[in-house]
């Protein structure tokens, strides 16, 4: 319980850079130590910097000093950052249709669209003669 691993309590946002400490109770000053990610060495040093994390970098994180002990293992969530606009892009317009598939297409329109003109005019019709009769 004599070694400590300072790390974000909150999940932090994808795109930031997160640093962890490795202190010891006595005098709270950062020392080398091993870090540790999910039971995997990823560094000896002070303090281990994870630049532009993702969520690969989500995980368990713990700390050891040699001589000391190992830290309490100290879990780090990383959210999704702000949304990120698409990269702008000067695409040509799309090709031409072909003159029979916009023939094909507006028949297919018109084939749906009638039989709806039809009803609705044959409604307000026999309305408006049961409304005179």
């Amino acid at each position: 319980g004599s070694v400590i691993l300072q790390s974000p309590v909150l999940p932090v946002m994808e795109g930031d850079d997160v640093t962890l400490s490795c202190l010891m109770e006595n005098n709270r000053s950062s020392v080398p130590a091993a870090f540790i990610k999910d039971g995997v060495f990823i560094g000896s040093e002070p303090n281990k910097t994870l630049h532009h994390v993702t969520s690969s970098d989500e995980g368990l994180y713990k700390c050891n000093i040699r001589g000391h002990g190992e830290s309490p293992s100290s879990w780090i969530s990383v959210s999704g950052g702000p949304p990120v606009a698409p990269p702008t892009s000067s695409k040509a317009p799309p090709p031409a249709s072909n003159p029979l598939q916009v023939v094909f297409t507006v028949m297919r329109r018109l084939l749906v669209f009638c039989p709806y003109l039809i009803s609705t005019l044959l409604f307000v019709s026999l309305c408006q003669h049961r409304s005179q009769g």
